[in-house]
Protein backbone atom coordinates (compact mmCIF):
# COMPACT_ATOMS: atom_id res chain seq x y z
CA UNK A 1 0.00 0.00 0.00
CA UNK A 2 1.29 3.48 -0.87
CA UNK A 3 2.51 5.66 1.99
CA UNK A 4 2.11 8.92 0.04
CA UNK A 5 -0.24 10.95 2.23
CA UNK A 6 -2.60 13.35 0.45
CA UNK A 7 -5.06 14.43 3.14
CA UNK A 8 -7.14 13.65 6.20
CA UNK A 9 -10.73 12.68 6.94
CA UNK A 10 -12.89 15.64 7.99
CA UNK A 11 -16.38 14.08 7.98
CA UNK A 12 -17.99 10.63 7.85
CA UNK A 13 -21.62 9.68 7.16
CA UNK A 14 -23.21 6.26 6.81
CA UNK A 15 -22.23 5.98 3.14
CA UNK A 16 -19.67 8.73 2.47
CA UNK A 17 -16.23 9.78 3.64
CA UNK A 18 -15.12 13.39 3.11
CA UNK A 19 -11.43 14.17 2.75
CA UNK A 20 -9.57 17.47 3.12
CA UNK A 21 -6.46 17.58 0.89
CA UNK A 22 -3.13 18.74 2.35
CA UNK A 23 -0.88 21.33 0.77
CA UNK A 24 2.28 19.92 -0.75
CA UNK A 25 5.24 20.01 1.61
CA UNK A 26 8.64 21.44 0.66
CA UNK A 27 10.20 18.00 0.05
CA UNK A 28 7.35 16.84 -2.18
CA UNK A 29 6.82 13.71 -0.09
CA UNK A 30 3.25 14.46 0.99
CA UNK A 31 0.32 16.68 0.07
CA UNK A 32 -1.18 17.65 -3.26
CA UNK A 33 0.23 20.44 -5.42
CA UNK A 34 -1.90 23.02 -7.20
CA UNK A 35 -1.72 20.95 -10.39
CA UNK A 36 -3.51 18.09 -8.51
CA UNK A 37 -0.90 15.67 -9.85
CA UNK A 38 1.52 13.82 -7.59
CA UNK A 39 4.53 11.71 -8.55
CA UNK A 40 4.09 8.18 -7.26
CA UNK A 41 7.25 6.10 -6.88
CA UNK A 42 7.47 2.90 -8.95
CA UNK A 43 10.20 0.43 -10.01
CA UNK A 44 10.51 2.37 -13.28
CA UNK A 45 10.66 5.79 -11.69
CA UNK A 46 8.05 8.37 -10.66
CA UNK A 47 4.63 7.99 -12.25
CA UNK A 48 2.25 10.99 -12.36
CA UNK A 49 -1.12 10.35 -10.67
CA UNK A 50 -4.06 12.74 -10.96
CA UNK A 51 -5.76 13.23 -7.60
CA UNK A 52 -9.51 13.85 -7.35
CA UNK A 53 -10.63 12.40 -10.67
CA UNK A 54 -14.12 10.87 -10.13
CA UNK A 55 -13.80 7.11 -10.40
CA UNK A 56 -10.28 6.92 -8.97
CA UNK A 57 -9.45 5.58 -5.53
CA UNK A 58 -7.89 6.67 -2.25
CA UNK A 59 -7.15 4.68 0.91
CA UNK A 60 -7.97 5.69 4.47
CA UNK A 61 -6.08 4.38 7.46
CA UNK A 62 -7.96 2.04 9.80
CA UNK A 63 -6.74 0.43 13.04
CA UNK A 64 -6.12 -2.89 11.28
CA UNK A 65 -5.65 -2.00 7.62
CA UNK A 66 -7.03 0.43 5.09
CA UNK A 67 -10.44 1.42 3.73
CA UNK A 68 -10.50 1.71 -0.05
CA UNK A 69 -12.78 4.53 -1.22
CA UNK A 70 -13.87 5.66 -4.67
CA UNK A 71 -13.81 9.37 -5.42
CA UNK A 72 -17.20 10.71 -6.53
CA UNK A 73 -16.55 14.46 -6.40
CA UNK A 74 -14.05 17.22 -5.70
CA UNK A 75 -14.58 20.74 -4.40
CA UNK A 76 -12.40 23.82 -3.84
CA UNK A 77 -13.35 26.77 -1.62
CA UNK A 78 -11.65 30.16 -1.42
CA UNK A 79 -11.98 31.99 1.88
CA UNK A 80 -12.30 35.76 1.68
CA UNK A 81 -9.83 37.85 3.69
CA UNK A 82 -11.63 40.07 6.16
CA UNK A 83 -11.25 43.85 5.73
CA UNK A 84 -9.62 44.39 9.19
CA UNK A 85 -7.00 41.76 8.34
CA UNK A 86 -6.24 43.48 5.05
CA UNK A 87 -5.82 46.90 6.74
CA UNK A 88 -3.57 45.41 9.40
CA UNK A 89 -1.43 43.70 6.78
CA UNK A 90 -1.19 46.86 4.72
CA UNK A 91 0.00 48.89 7.74
CA UNK A 92 2.69 46.28 8.38
CA UNK A 93 3.65 46.27 4.67
CA UNK A 94 2.66 42.57 4.32
CA UNK A 95 0.88 40.73 1.53
CA UNK A 96 -1.88 38.23 2.40
CA UNK A 97 -2.56 35.18 0.24
CA UNK A 98 -6.07 33.79 -0.31
CA UNK A 99 -6.79 30.77 1.83
CA UNK A 100 -7.90 27.85 -0.33
CA UNK A 101 -9.27 24.49 0.81
CA UNK A 102 -9.75 21.43 -1.39
CA UNK A 103 -11.88 18.42 -0.45
CA UNK A 104 -12.95 15.07 -1.90
CA UNK A 105 -16.22 13.23 -1.47
CA UNK A 106 -15.77 9.46 -1.58
CA UNK A 107 -17.77 6.27 -1.02
CA UNK A 108 -16.35 3.23 0.82
CA UNK A 109 -15.73 0.19 -1.37
CA UNK A 110 -13.91 -2.37 0.78
CA UNK A 111 -11.05 -3.03 3.15
CA UNK A 112 -7.43 -4.02 2.58
CA UNK A 113 -5.79 -5.94 5.42
CA UNK A 114 -2.13 -5.90 6.46
CA UNK A 115 -1.29 -8.62 3.92
CA UNK A 116 -2.79 -6.63 1.05
CA UNK A 117 -5.90 -8.83 0.66
CA UNK A 118 -9.02 -6.94 -0.46
CA UNK A 119 -12.51 -7.68 0.85
CA UNK A 120 -15.69 -5.98 -0.30
CA UNK A 121 -17.61 -3.93 2.27
CA UNK A 122 -16.53 -2.88 5.72
CA UNK A 123 -17.75 -3.09 9.29
CA UNK A 124 -15.49 -0.23 10.45
CA UNK A 125 -15.51 3.35 9.21
CA UNK A 126 -12.72 5.85 9.88
CA UNK A 127 -13.08 8.83 12.17
CA UNK A 128 -11.98 12.42 11.62
CA UNK A 129 -8.26 13.17 11.21
CA UNK A 130 -7.57 9.65 9.89
CA UNK A 131 -4.79 9.95 7.30
CA UNK A 132 -5.65 9.46 3.61
CA UNK A 133 -3.21 8.08 1.04
CA UNK A 134 -2.95 7.96 -2.74
CA UNK A 135 -3.62 4.62 -4.46
CA UNK A 136 -1.49 3.71 -7.46
CA UNK A 137 -2.47 1.68 -10.51
CA UNK A 138 -0.52 -1.38 -9.36
CA UNK A 139 -2.76 -1.83 -6.33
CA UNK A 140 -5.91 -1.59 -8.47
CA UNK A 141 -4.44 -4.13 -10.91
CA UNK A 142 -3.80 -6.64 -8.11
CA UNK A 143 -7.33 -6.26 -6.76
CA UNK A 144 -8.99 -6.87 -10.14
CA UNK A 145 -6.78 -9.80 -11.08
CA UNK A 146 -7.35 -11.42 -7.70
CA UNK A 147 -11.14 -11.48 -8.12
CA UNK A 148 -11.83 -12.10 -11.79
CA UNK A 149 -12.07 -15.81 -12.53
CA UNK A 150 -10.87 -16.74 -15.97
CA UNK A 151 -9.88 -14.24 -18.62
CA UNK A 152 -13.22 -12.62 -19.49
CA UNK A 153 -12.89 -8.90 -20.17
CA UNK A 154 -15.48 -6.29 -21.15
CA UNK A 155 -12.93 -3.73 -22.29
CA UNK A 156 -10.47 -1.53 -20.44
CA UNK A 157 -10.61 0.54 -17.30
CA UNK A 158 -11.47 4.11 -18.28
CA UNK A 159 -8.98 5.64 -15.87
CA UNK A 160 -6.25 2.99 -16.36
CA UNK A 161 -6.41 2.29 -20.13
CA UNK A 162 -3.59 -0.26 -19.94
CA UNK A 163 -5.61 -2.46 -17.56
CA UNK A 164 -8.22 -4.85 -18.96
CA UNK A 165 -11.60 -4.74 -17.23
CA UNK A 166 -11.83 -8.40 -16.23
CA UNK A 167 -14.98 -9.60 -14.54
CA UNK A 168 -16.30 -12.76 -12.95
CA UNK A 169 -18.56 -13.98 -15.76
CA UNK A 170 -20.11 -16.71 -13.61
CA UNK A 171 -21.28 -14.12 -11.07
CA UNK A 172 -22.48 -11.80 -13.87
CA UNK A 173 -24.69 -14.44 -15.49
CA UNK A 174 -25.63 -16.79 -12.66
CA UNK A 175 -26.91 -14.03 -10.39
CA UNK A 176 -28.55 -12.19 -13.30
CA UNK A 177 -27.67 -8.74 -14.59
CA UNK A 178 -29.15 -5.48 -15.85
CA UNK A 179 -27.72 -3.27 -18.60
CA UNK A 180 -29.24 0.17 -18.07
CA UNK A 181 -28.79 3.43 -19.95
CA UNK A 182 -30.61 6.06 -21.95
CA UNK A 183 -31.07 5.80 -25.69
CA UNK A 184 -27.84 6.54 -27.52
CA UNK A 185 -25.71 5.56 -24.52
CA UNK A 186 -24.33 2.42 -26.15
CA UNK A 187 -26.54 -0.41 -24.87
CA UNK A 188 -26.64 -2.28 -28.18
CA UNK A 189 -22.89 -1.83 -28.57
CA UNK A 190 -22.36 -3.18 -25.05
CA UNK A 191 -24.67 -6.18 -25.46
CA UNK A 192 -23.10 -7.12 -28.80
CA UNK A 193 -19.62 -6.81 -27.30
CA UNK A 194 -20.48 -9.02 -24.31
CA UNK A 195 -22.10 -11.74 -26.43
CA UNK A 196 -19.27 -11.72 -28.98
CA UNK A 197 -16.87 -12.43 -26.14
CA UNK A 198 -19.11 -15.19 -24.84
CA UNK A 199 -18.72 -16.78 -28.30
CA UNK A 200 -15.15 -17.65 -27.33
CA UNK A 201 -16.56 -20.48 -25.21
CA UNK A 202 -17.05 -23.63 -27.34
CA UNK A 203 -20.30 -24.67 -25.60
CA UNK A 204 -21.90 -21.24 -25.14
CA UNK A 205 -25.70 -21.09 -25.42
CA UNK A 206 -27.26 -17.61 -25.65
CA UNK A 207 -30.82 -16.63 -26.59
CA UNK A 208 -31.32 -12.94 -27.44
CA UNK A 209 -34.70 -11.24 -27.89
CA UNK A 210 -34.15 -8.62 -30.60
CA UNK A 211 -37.05 -6.17 -30.85
CA UNK A 212 -35.60 -3.89 -33.53
CA UNK A 213 -33.83 -6.31 -35.86
CA UNK A 214 -30.41 -4.81 -35.12
CA UNK A 215 -28.43 -7.84 -33.94
CA UNK A 216 -28.93 -10.23 -36.86
CA UNK A 217 -25.62 -9.30 -38.52
CA UNK A 218 -23.58 -8.76 -35.34
CA UNK A 219 -22.49 -12.36 -34.74
CA UNK A 220 -21.83 -13.76 -38.19
CA UNK A 221 -22.05 -17.54 -38.57
CA UNK A 222 -22.07 -17.97 -34.78
CA UNK A 223 -25.76 -17.02 -34.70
CA UNK A 224 -29.02 -18.64 -35.71
CA UNK A 225 -31.43 -15.83 -36.55
CA UNK A 226 -35.09 -16.77 -36.18
CA UNK A 227 -37.17 -14.07 -37.85
CA UNK A 228 -40.83 -13.44 -37.16
CA UNK A 229 -41.73 -14.62 -40.66
CA UNK A 230 -40.63 -18.20 -39.97
CA UNK A 231 -41.16 -18.27 -36.22
CA UNK A 232 -43.57 -20.93 -34.99
CA UNK A 233 -44.51 -21.54 -31.36
CA UNK A 234 -47.51 -23.89 -31.53
CA UNK A 235 -50.39 -23.60 -29.09
CA UNK A 236 -49.92 -27.15 -27.85
CA UNK A 237 -46.62 -26.18 -26.20
CA UNK A 238 -48.48 -23.81 -23.90
CA UNK A 239 -49.41 -24.93 -20.41
CA UNK A 240 -52.99 -24.73 -19.21
CA UNK A 241 -52.59 -21.31 -17.59
CA UNK A 242 -51.15 -19.77 -20.75
CA UNK A 243 -53.99 -21.20 -22.84
CA UNK A 244 -56.57 -19.97 -20.36
CA UNK A 245 -55.01 -16.51 -20.54
CA UNK A 246 -55.75 -16.43 -24.26
CA UNK A 247 -59.34 -17.63 -23.89
CA UNK A 248 -60.89 -16.77 -20.55
CA UNK A 249 -61.69 -13.43 -18.96
CA UNK A 250 -61.55 -14.29 -15.27
CA UNK A 251 -63.70 -11.28 -14.39
CA UNK A 252 -66.62 -12.78 -16.30
CA UNK A 253 -69.37 -14.49 -14.27
CA UNK A 254 -69.17 -17.64 -16.45
CA UNK A 255 -65.36 -17.90 -15.98
CA UNK A 256 -65.48 -20.76 -13.39
CA UNK A 257 -67.56 -22.94 -15.71
CA UNK A 258 -65.35 -22.07 -18.68
CA UNK A 259 -62.14 -22.93 -16.79
CA UNK A 260 -63.46 -26.21 -15.39
CA UNK A 261 -64.81 -27.41 -18.73
CA UNK A 262 -61.72 -26.34 -20.63
CA UNK A 263 -59.44 -28.32 -18.30
CA UNK A 264 -61.68 -31.35 -18.69
CA UNK A 265 -61.66 -31.12 -22.50
CA UNK A 266 -57.93 -30.41 -22.62
CA UNK A 267 -57.13 -33.49 -20.54
CA UNK A 268 -59.27 -35.68 -22.82
CA UNK A 269 -57.81 -34.20 -26.04
CA UNK A 270 -54.24 -34.91 -24.91
CA UNK A 271 -54.94 -38.39 -23.61
CA UNK A 272 -56.92 -39.52 -26.65
CA UNK A 273 -54.46 -38.29 -29.29
CA UNK A 274 -53.22 -41.45 -31.05
CA UNK A 275 -49.62 -40.26 -31.27
CA UNK A 276 -49.53 -39.40 -27.58
CA UNK A 277 -50.77 -42.88 -26.68
CA UNK A 278 -47.79 -44.34 -28.55
CA UNK A 279 -45.29 -42.19 -26.65
CA UNK A 280 -45.51 -44.36 -23.58
CA UNK A 281 -46.01 -41.49 -21.14
CA UNK A 282 -47.18 -42.95 -17.79
CA UNK A 283 -49.47 -40.05 -16.98
CA UNK A 284 -50.52 -37.26 -19.31
CA UNK A 285 -51.72 -34.11 -17.52
CA UNK A 286 -53.17 -30.84 -18.77
CA UNK A 287 -49.65 -29.35 -18.65
CA UNK A 288 -47.80 -32.18 -20.43
CA UNK A 289 -46.24 -30.65 -23.60
CA UNK A 290 -47.82 -32.91 -26.22
CA UNK A 291 -49.86 -32.23 -29.32
CA UNK A 292 -53.66 -32.07 -29.18
CA UNK A 293 -56.43 -30.91 -31.47
CA UNK A 294 -57.59 -27.42 -30.54
CA UNK A 295 -60.35 -27.67 -33.16
CA UNK A 296 -61.82 -30.60 -31.29
CA UNK A 297 -62.04 -28.54 -28.08
CA UNK A 298 -63.55 -25.55 -29.90
CA UNK A 299 -66.15 -27.73 -31.61
CA UNK A 300 -67.17 -29.21 -28.24
CA UNK A 301 -67.49 -25.72 -26.76
CA UNK A 302 -69.78 -24.73 -29.64
CA UNK A 303 -71.93 -27.81 -29.14
CA UNK A 304 -72.30 -27.19 -25.40
CA UNK A 305 -72.94 -23.48 -25.94
CA UNK A 306 -75.91 -24.18 -28.23
CA UNK A 307 -77.05 -27.52 -26.82
CA UNK A 308 -80.80 -28.13 -26.50
CA UNK A 309 -82.10 -31.09 -24.49
CA UNK A 310 -85.50 -32.68 -23.85
CA UNK A 311 -86.97 -31.36 -20.63
CA UNK A 312 -89.35 -32.89 -18.11
CA UNK A 313 -92.38 -31.99 -20.20
CA UNK A 314 -90.96 -33.56 -23.36
CA UNK A 315 -90.15 -30.12 -24.73
CA UNK A 316 -86.78 -28.85 -25.87
CA UNK A 317 -85.04 -26.61 -23.36
CA UNK A 318 -81.61 -25.04 -23.13
CA UNK A 319 -78.84 -27.39 -22.06
CA UNK A 320 -77.06 -27.02 -18.69
CA UNK A 321 -74.22 -25.00 -20.22
CA UNK A 322 -76.23 -23.15 -22.86
CA UNK A 323 -74.65 -19.73 -23.54
CA UNK A 324 -71.87 -20.22 -21.02
CA UNK A 325 -69.14 -20.21 -23.66
CA UNK A 326 -70.34 -17.49 -26.04
CA UNK A 327 -67.80 -14.90 -24.92
CA UNK A 328 -65.01 -17.46 -24.76
CA UNK A 329 -65.72 -18.55 -28.33
CA UNK A 330 -65.87 -14.96 -29.47
CA UNK A 331 -62.43 -14.21 -28.01
CA UNK A 332 -60.95 -17.43 -29.34
CA UNK A 333 -62.43 -16.96 -32.83
CA UNK A 334 -61.04 -13.44 -32.88
CA UNK A 335 -57.52 -14.67 -32.20
CA UNK A 336 -57.70 -17.71 -34.46
CA UNK A 337 -58.92 -15.56 -37.35
CA UNK A 338 -56.21 -12.95 -36.67
CA UNK A 339 -53.30 -13.74 -39.03
CA UNK A 340 -50.86 -12.29 -36.50
CA UNK A 341 -51.59 -15.30 -34.28
CA UNK A 342 -50.96 -17.86 -37.04
CA UNK A 343 -47.53 -18.65 -35.56
CA UNK A 344 -49.39 -19.97 -32.48
CA UNK A 345 -52.74 -21.32 -33.70
CA UNK A 346 -51.88 -22.46 -37.24
CA UNK A 347 -48.40 -24.02 -37.16
CA UNK A 348 -47.17 -25.59 -40.40
CA UNK A 349 -43.91 -27.19 -39.25
CA UNK A 350 -44.46 -28.24 -35.65
CA UNK A 351 -47.71 -30.14 -35.94
CA UNK A 352 -47.03 -33.23 -33.84
CA UNK A 353 -45.49 -34.17 -30.51
CA UNK A 354 -42.53 -35.63 -32.38
CA UNK A 355 -41.70 -32.23 -33.89
CA UNK A 356 -41.07 -30.80 -30.41
CA UNK A 357 -37.47 -32.03 -30.56
CA UNK A 358 -36.81 -30.08 -33.77
CA UNK A 359 -38.28 -26.92 -32.26
CA UNK A 360 -36.11 -27.11 -29.13
CA UNK A 361 -33.00 -27.88 -31.18
CA UNK A 362 -33.64 -24.72 -33.13
CA UNK A 363 -34.22 -22.62 -30.00
CA UNK A 364 -30.93 -23.94 -28.58
CA UNK A 365 -28.91 -23.50 -31.78
CA UNK A 366 -28.55 -27.23 -32.50
CA UNK A 367 -29.94 -27.31 -36.05
CA UNK A 368 -28.48 -27.93 -39.53
CA UNK A 369 -25.71 -30.18 -38.23
CA UNK A 370 -23.64 -27.21 -37.03
CA UNK A 371 -23.98 -25.81 -33.56
CA UNK A 372 -24.85 -22.12 -33.22
CA UNK A 373 -23.80 -20.45 -29.97
CA UNK A 374 -26.32 -17.61 -30.24
CA UNK A 375 -29.98 -17.71 -31.17
CA UNK A 376 -31.33 -14.28 -32.12
CA UNK A 377 -35.13 -14.18 -31.97
CA UNK A 378 -35.99 -11.27 -34.27
CA UNK A 379 -39.33 -9.87 -33.07
CA UNK A 380 -39.09 -6.58 -34.97
CA UNK A 381 -42.14 -7.32 -37.13
CA UNK A 382 -44.15 -9.18 -34.47
CA UNK A 383 -47.22 -7.18 -33.35
CA UNK A 384 -47.09 -5.88 -29.80
CA UNK A 385 -50.04 -7.88 -28.47
CA UNK A 386 -48.58 -11.13 -29.88
CA UNK A 387 -45.02 -10.41 -28.75
CA UNK A 388 -45.74 -10.94 -25.07
CA UNK A 389 -47.19 -14.42 -25.70
CA UNK A 390 -44.21 -15.40 -27.87
CA UNK A 391 -41.60 -14.21 -25.35
CA UNK A 392 -43.48 -15.80 -22.47
CA UNK A 393 -43.60 -19.18 -24.19
CA UNK A 394 -39.92 -19.15 -25.20
CA UNK A 395 -38.80 -18.18 -21.71
CA UNK A 396 -40.91 -20.86 -20.06
CA UNK A 397 -39.75 -23.53 -22.53
CA UNK A 398 -36.11 -22.66 -21.87
CA UNK A 399 -36.66 -22.74 -18.11
CA UNK A 400 -38.45 -26.08 -18.24
CA UNK A 401 -35.73 -27.54 -20.48
CA UNK A 402 -33.01 -26.44 -18.02
CA UNK A 403 -35.07 -27.78 -15.10
CA UNK A 404 -35.59 -31.22 -16.58
CA UNK A 405 -32.04 -31.43 -17.92
CA UNK A 406 -30.75 -31.10 -14.38
CA UNK A 407 -33.32 -33.62 -13.09
CA UNK A 408 -32.32 -36.14 -15.76
CA UNK A 409 -28.56 -35.61 -16.05
CA UNK A 410 -27.77 -34.40 -12.54
CA UNK A 411 -25.92 -31.39 -13.96
CA UNK A 412 -26.89 -27.99 -15.31
CA UNK A 413 -27.08 -26.98 -18.97
CA UNK A 414 -26.29 -23.22 -18.79
CA UNK A 415 -28.49 -20.99 -20.96
CA UNK A 416 -28.06 -17.20 -20.99
CA UNK A 417 -31.17 -15.20 -21.95
CA UNK A 418 -30.67 -11.56 -23.00
CA UNK A 419 -33.89 -9.49 -23.06
CA UNK A 420 -33.37 -6.34 -25.14
CA UNK A 421 -35.75 -3.40 -24.56
CA UNK A 422 -37.10 -5.32 -21.59
CA UNK A 423 -39.24 -2.44 -20.28
CA UNK A 424 -41.57 -2.95 -23.25
CA UNK A 425 -42.67 -6.49 -22.34
CA UNK A 426 -41.50 -6.98 -18.73
CA UNK A 427 -43.38 -4.07 -17.19
CA UNK A 428 -45.12 -4.07 -13.83
CA UNK A 429 -47.83 -1.66 -14.97
CA UNK A 430 -48.96 -3.09 -18.33
CA UNK A 431 -51.53 -5.95 -17.96
CA UNK A 432 -50.74 -7.17 -21.49
CA UNK A 433 -47.19 -7.98 -20.34
CA UNK A 434 -48.29 -10.25 -17.50
CA UNK A 435 -47.45 -13.59 -19.13
CA UNK A 436 -43.98 -12.53 -20.33
CA UNK A 437 -43.21 -10.80 -17.04
CA UNK A 438 -44.19 -13.80 -14.92
CA UNK A 439 -42.07 -16.21 -16.95
CA UNK A 440 -39.09 -13.83 -16.71
CA UNK A 441 -39.63 -13.38 -12.97
CA UNK A 442 -39.55 -17.15 -12.56
CA UNK A 443 -36.14 -17.24 -14.25
CA UNK A 444 -34.94 -14.35 -12.08
CA UNK A 445 -36.09 -16.03 -8.86
CA UNK A 446 -35.28 -19.68 -9.58
CA UNK A 447 -33.04 -19.81 -12.66
CA UNK A 448 -29.78 -19.84 -10.71
CA UNK A 449 -30.60 -23.32 -9.37
CA UNK A 450 -30.99 -24.78 -12.86
CA UNK A 451 -28.37 -22.85 -14.82
CA UNK A 452 -30.56 -20.40 -16.73
CA UNK A 453 -29.57 -16.74 -16.59
CA UNK A 454 -31.47 -13.53 -17.38
CA UNK A 455 -29.86 -10.26 -18.47
CA UNK A 456 -32.31 -7.39 -19.00
CA UNK A 457 -31.44 -4.41 -21.17
CA UNK A 458 -33.49 -1.24 -20.76
CA UNK A 459 -33.47 2.53 -21.15
CA UNK A 460 -36.36 2.90 -18.68
CA UNK A 461 -35.49 1.06 -15.46
CA UNK A 462 -38.51 2.57 -13.66
CA UNK A 463 -40.85 0.71 -16.03
CA UNK A 464 -39.17 -2.67 -15.55
CA UNK A 465 -40.46 -5.34 -13.20
CA UNK A 466 -39.22 -4.50 -9.72
CA UNK A 467 -39.08 -8.22 -8.93
CA UNK A 468 -36.63 -8.85 -11.77
CA UNK A 469 -34.39 -5.90 -10.90
CA UNK A 470 -34.35 -6.89 -7.24
CA UNK A 471 -32.88 -10.27 -8.26
CA UNK A 472 -30.10 -8.78 -10.40
CA UNK A 473 -26.67 -9.14 -8.81
CA UNK A 474 -24.79 -6.94 -11.32
CA UNK A 475 -25.67 -3.59 -12.86
CA UNK A 476 -23.88 -2.31 -15.95
CA UNK A 477 -24.96 1.33 -16.02
CA UNK A 478 -24.30 3.47 -19.08
CA UNK A 479 -25.17 7.16 -19.34
CA UNK A 480 -28.36 7.97 -17.41
CA UNK A 481 -29.27 11.67 -17.38
CA UNK A 482 -32.88 11.54 -16.21
CA UNK A 483 -32.94 12.39 -12.47
CA UNK A 484 -35.90 10.08 -11.84
CA UNK A 485 -34.13 7.12 -13.49
CA UNK A 486 -30.96 7.93 -11.56
CA UNK A 487 -32.93 7.95 -8.30
CA UNK A 488 -34.58 4.64 -9.17
CA UNK A 489 -31.25 2.95 -9.92
CA UNK A 490 -29.77 4.49 -6.76
CA UNK A 491 -32.46 2.78 -4.68
CA UNK A 492 -31.55 -0.58 -6.25
CA UNK A 493 -27.95 -0.35 -5.08
CA UNK A 494 -26.38 -1.03 -1.69
CA UNK A 495 -26.05 2.03 0.54
CA UNK A 496 -22.26 1.96 0.30
CA UNK A 497 -22.18 2.67 -3.47
CA UNK A 498 -25.27 4.83 -4.01
CA UNK A 499 -23.16 7.96 -4.32
CA UNK A 500 -21.70 6.62 -7.56
CA UNK A 501 -24.96 7.30 -9.40
CA UNK A 502 -23.98 10.98 -9.57
CA UNK A 503 -21.40 9.94 -12.22
CA UNK A 504 -23.95 8.33 -14.58
CA UNK A 505 -24.71 11.53 -16.49
CA UNK A 506 -21.02 12.16 -17.32
CA UNK A 507 -20.31 8.82 -18.99
CA UNK A 508 -19.30 8.78 -22.63
CA UNK A 509 -21.02 6.67 -25.24
CA UNK A 510 -19.89 3.08 -24.81
CA UNK A 511 -18.63 3.76 -21.30
CA UNK A 512 -20.26 2.18 -18.26
CA UNK A 513 -19.97 1.70 -14.53
CA UNK A 514 -20.23 -1.93 -13.46
CA UNK A 515 -21.40 -2.62 -9.93
CA UNK A 516 -22.33 -5.79 -8.11
CA UNK A 517 -21.23 -9.37 -7.65
CA UNK A 518 -19.25 -9.70 -10.89
CA UNK A 519 -16.58 -7.14 -9.91
CA UNK A 520 -14.69 -6.67 -6.69
CA UNK A 521 -15.51 -2.97 -6.60
CA UNK A 522 -17.39 -0.42 -8.73
CA UNK A 523 -15.59 -0.18 -12.05
CA UNK A 524 -15.68 2.45 -14.78
CA UNK A 525 -15.20 0.62 -18.07
CA UNK A 526 -14.64 1.62 -21.66
CA UNK A 527 -16.52 -1.17 -23.44
CA UNK A 528 -14.61 -2.78 -26.31
CA UNK A 529 -15.94 -2.02 -29.76
CA UNK A 530 -17.95 -4.98 -31.12
CA UNK A 531 -16.92 -6.34 -34.50
CA UNK A 532 -19.14 -6.44 -36.44
CA UNK A 533 -21.35 -3.81 -34.88
CA UNK A 534 -25.13 -4.07 -34.49
CA UNK A 535 -27.27 -1.96 -36.79
CA UNK A 536 -28.05 0.60 -34.09
CA UNK A 537 -26.21 3.70 -35.29
CA UNK A 538 -27.98 7.04 -35.18
CA UNK A 539 -29.45 8.31 -38.44
CA UNK A 540 -27.39 11.12 -39.96
CA UNK A 541 -29.81 13.85 -40.96
CA UNK A 542 -26.97 16.07 -42.16
CA UNK A 543 -25.39 13.42 -44.40
CA UNK A 544 -28.70 12.19 -45.87
CA UNK A 545 -30.17 15.64 -46.41
CA UNK A 546 -26.93 16.82 -48.05
CA UNK A 547 -27.10 14.14 -50.75
CA UNK A 548 -28.73 14.67 -54.13
CA UNK A 549 -32.51 14.11 -54.16
CA UNK A 550 -33.68 10.63 -55.16
CA UNK A 551 -37.08 9.20 -56.04
CA UNK A 552 -38.82 7.96 -52.90
CA UNK A 553 -40.08 4.37 -53.23
CA UNK A 554 -43.40 4.99 -51.52
CA UNK A 555 -45.16 2.08 -53.21
CA UNK A 556 -42.45 -0.40 -52.23
CA UNK A 557 -42.48 0.71 -48.59
CA UNK A 558 -46.28 0.52 -48.41
CA UNK A 559 -46.29 -2.94 -50.02
CA UNK A 560 -43.77 -4.25 -47.48
CA UNK A 561 -45.79 -2.66 -44.68
CA UNK A 562 -48.99 -4.32 -45.82
CA UNK A 563 -47.36 -7.70 -46.38
CA UNK A 564 -45.40 -7.46 -43.12
CA UNK A 565 -42.33 -8.78 -44.94
CA UNK A 566 -39.48 -7.61 -47.15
Amino acid sequence: MSDYRIGKVVAVTGDQVFVSLLEEDEEGTAGVPVSMTVDMPSPNGPVPLLIGQPGTFVSVSLPSGYLLCMVTGIEMKEERIAAPDMREAASADLALLDRVSRSLSTVPVGTIDASGTFERGTDVLPTVNAPVFAVDDRMIDRIYEGYAEGDFSLGRLSLIPAQEAKINLDAFLTRHAAVLGQTGGGKSWTVASIIQRICAFPQATVVLFDLHGEYGSAFGDQAEVISASDLELPYWLMNSEELLGLMVDRAESAAPNQIAKFKELLQAAKQEDSENQALGIPKITIDTPVHFSLKRIVDEFRRLDTERVIGASNREVNGPLYGQFSRLLMRLDSRMNDRRYDLIFKPKTYTSSGSMSDLFRRLLGETSGERRKIVVVDLSSTPFDVRSSVISLIQRCLFDFAYWHRRLKGERYPIAVFADEAHIYLSDDDPSCESARKSAERIAKEGRKYGISLTVISQRPRELSSTILSQCGSFLCLRISNPDDQAYVRNLLPDSVRGITSMFSTLRRGEAILLGDSVMMPTRIRISRPEPQPQSDDASFTYTWSAAPIDLDVDGVLAAWRAQSV
